[in-house]
């Protein structure tokens, strides 16, 4: 398409006829490629042009509103929009609160009454010999012959 053309086209196909130059009329009869393009670009103006509605549409009654509680509906069925809840986010903050508390009076109390455990009598009688003691000597003997026992007995064991 040639300059002339291109620079009145809209116009043209918009049809305010006044406000094209004469140059582009006469290059339009002269220039046969123009003017084939030129009827294109015409029908298919047309065409679209009929595509058009006639009137403009307006929604029925209450269309905003029942689009508002569509959105408002879809809105809640989240599961994560009940945490947003004022209520529920209080609720929480009030349980943690509780747990952490529970948690640490828990752990300062147990560890107020842990006391070192005291040996056992049998512990003092097994770690620490009586010196001067017949008896003390006579159970070490024997609880030593009783270890090589198991110890035989374990190193012997088939099955």
């Amino acid at each position: 398409m040639h300059q002339p053309i291109k620079d009145n086209l809209e116009d043209y196909l918009k049809g305010t006829a006044r406000t094209i130059p004469q140059d582009f009329q006469a290059h339009v009869q002269a220039c046969g490629e123009c003017a084939s393009e030129l009827r294109m670009l015409e029908s298919q103006s047309e065409m679209l042009r009929s595509l058009r509605a006639d009137a403009e549409a307006e929604p029925r009654a209450g269309f905003y509103a029942r689009v508002m509680d569509r959105i408002e509906k879809q809105g809640q069925s989240s599961i994560w929009s009940i945490l947003l809840q004022p209520n529920f986010g209080r609720r929480l903050a009030v349980a943690s609160a509780a747990l952490v508390l529970l948690l640490g009076t828990y752990l300062v109390t147990t560890e107020r009454n842990a006391e070192p455990e005291l040996a056992t009598s049998s512990d003092i009688v097994l770690t620490s010999p009586a010196s001067g003691n017949a008896s003390y000597a006579q159970d070490s003997i024997q609880q030593q012959r009783d270890r090589d026992a198991v110890l035989v007995d374990l190193a012997g064991y088939r099955q």
